[in-house]
Parts: structure tokens; C-alpha cells; sequence
């Protein structure tokens, strides 16, 4: 993202907020991979790479990933996006479905509803650092028996050090825009201000910069927590993201000439 920044002009001050935590193997997870082996799943939906990735690495050993490559190419897969998908390549599955974009969960959900009736399915659905209850009731409004399954968590970086500079930077309006990839983002970021004691102060502070937004999701995050974004893309991707921003602070600096 840095770079695609400074493709466009900009100056980036990197600021890491999450970090991925793989979860040992829970009884849920051993229960689907004996639901996979028995074949009493229909459907697994898969929603991030790294959940993909880290599903994998869970069932291992007691599932190889090549049986697990084989068991999931014999169900419906739904993959969320282009991440997912290759995760999957990777893994050798086959026969998936995908989600149009921008790659929302409902239009993954309406997707796979279109592809194959739902009604007394039993779908497992890969959830992508926090639950996910407004995807698993859509699930169950087309009649599928749904339910999910944790393989990673989001926690805040070891090191918040760049977090808090960055904040510190927009607080002194020294950063004129503020870039979200993912939802989670803006609710560490504002718990890094909070332990600051400068989370009110924080929120003014994105008032008065470009927030920028790489999709859908992630926007309705940012509005929940009162931060509108001023910047989404057409299309979910960092370029077209960094490429907005880009436009829109020249704009504005223009205007105030």
C-alpha cells in the first residue's frame, strides 16, 4: 500500500493496527474435519485467504491438506474474493464459487444461494477473525442449518508504537488522509486512542482528513464507528484505493488555492 501511495505522489506513514493469531485445534474444528471425512457437510464457506490458510494449518495433521483439498472439491465451496481464491488454488480445490464484486458477505450469500438450494444444508462458514451473526442469519433465512468456525483472531500489534505515531500525526493534522484495507481496522485504532486518552480527539481528526475505504465492508464499519468515508473505490482494490485518495487531495488542495 506504501508503494502505491508513492506511485501516486503521496507520502506514506505505515501504521500496522492487527495482527493475525492462528488458534490451535478446537473441538469444532475436529468435528469438521470428521463431518468432512464422513460427508455430512454440504457447503463450507470460505471467507479470507488467511482464514483459508489457517483452516488448513489447523486440521493438519489428522487432515492432510491434500484429503482436505479433495474433501472440499466433493462439497459447494464459496469463496468471499480474489484472496480466498488463491488460498484455494493453493490448497488444489476445485469446483468453487465466488462471490461478485465488490465481495460482500451478502453477495457471497446470494451467490451461492442462486448456485444451489439451501433449505436443510448444513454450511460451515471459515469466519475471518470475529463472529459473523448477520451472515450465518442469512444463511439460515434460506433454510440452511449454518454454523461457524473460528481458526484465527485479530489482536493488536506487539509493537502499537507506529499506531500511535500515526495518530499523533493526524492529531497535529501533519497526515491529511487516513487509509482502511480491512474492517477491524478502524476498531483498533480507535482502542489504541482510547488507551492514549486521545479517541475523541482521534475521531475529530478523521472529520478533517480523507478517509479512504477499500469497499463496502469495510465503509459500514467506518460509518458505525463515526468515521464516514469521503473515499471508495469502484472497484475493492489497494490501486484504485490509493489512486482515489491520491485525486481527492489534490483536489482539495487545489480548491483551497
Amino acid at each position: 500500500m506504501a508503494s502505491l501511495l508513492e506511485r501516486n505522489g503521496l507520502r506514506a506513514l505505515v501504521a500496522p493496527v492487527m495482527k493475525e493469531v492462528p488458534l490451535a485445534p478446537t473441538h469444532e474444528s475436529e468435528a469438521f474435519a470428521k463431518a468432512l471425512r464422513e460427508g455430512t457437510l454440504d457447503v463450507v464457506v470460505l471467507l479470507t485467504g488467511v482464514g483459508t490458510r489457517a483452516l488448513a494449518a489447523m486440521l493438519e495433521p489428522a487432515l492432510p491438506r491434500t484429503e482436505l483439498a479433495q474433501r472440499l472439491s466433493s462439497l459447494v465451496v464459496a469463496a468471499r474474493g480474489p484472496k480466498t481464491v488463491a488460498a484455494l488454488k493453493e490448497l488444489g480445490v476445485t469446483g468453487y464459487l465466488v462471490a461478485p464484486e465488490p465481495f460482500t458477505w451478502d453477495l457471497l450469500v446470494e451467490t451461492l444461494a442462486a448456485r444451489t438450494p439451501l433449505h436443510g444444508k448444513r454450511v460451515v462458514v471459515q469466519e475471518y477473525g470475529v463472529p459473523h451473526p448477520r451472515l450465518l442469519a442469512a444463511l439460515g433465512e434460506h433454510g440452511a442449518i449454518a454454523s461457524s468456525l473460528s481458526v484465527y483472531k485479530w489482536t493488536l500489534p506487539d509493537d502499537v508504537a507506529p499506531a500511535r505515531a500515526a495518530i499523533d500525526a493526524l492529531l497535529r493534522g501533519e497526515a491529511e488522509a487516513a487509509l482502511f484495507t480491512s474492517a477491524p481496522q478502524i476498531d483498533h485504532l480507535l482502542e489504541i486512542a482510547e488507551a492514549a486518552g486521545v479517541r475523541d480527539a482521534l475521531l475529530a481528526a478523521l472529520d478533517r482528513a480523507v478517509v479512504g475505504s477499500v469497499g463496502p465492508t469495510c465503509s459500514e464499519r467506518l460509518r458505525a464507528r463515526g468515521v464516514p468515508p469521503d473515499v471508495e473505490p469502484a472497484h475493492a482494490h489497494m490501486g484504485q484505493l490509493a489512486k482515489a485518495v491520491a485525486e481527492r487531495l489534490a483536489a482539495r488542495h487545489h480548491a483551497a488555492k
